[in-house]
């Protein structure tokens, strides 16, 4: 991994626990997320409004960067391994966006 790639995934890392901890506060649940947080699921503290919340207020952070990926699609949605299950996979999942709109 190049640095730059290494500060970018750092970036958006940052970002997606940002959202998910704006996201617990609101819910006054305490706790805090790290990159093993799990974002999706019976195992998440993010119920399913609060899921599309924190993957709208993402989305809508990297478009104010004017970076325009679009998080949520049939094929990402639909997939066995969902890139939205963990902060890890999610990032994985920004970056690689990233990466094919650039």
């Amino acid at each position: 991994m190049l640095p730059e790639e290494i500060m970018q995934r750092e970036e958006i890392q940052k970002v997606i626990i940002t959202a998910y901890n704006d996201y617990l506060k609101e819910q006054d649940i305490e706790g805090e997320g790290s990159p093993d947080t799990i974002l999706f699921g019976s195992e998440s503290e993010v119920d399913s409004m609060g899921f599309i919340n924190l993957v709208m207020d993402v989305e809508a952070h990297f478009h104010d960067q004017g970076i325009m990926i679009t998080l949520t699609y049939e094929e990402a949605m639909a997939g066995e391994s969902s890139p939205f299950r963990t902060v890890t996979g999610l990032t994985d999942f920004i970056l690689e966006l990233i990466k094919e709109a650039s």
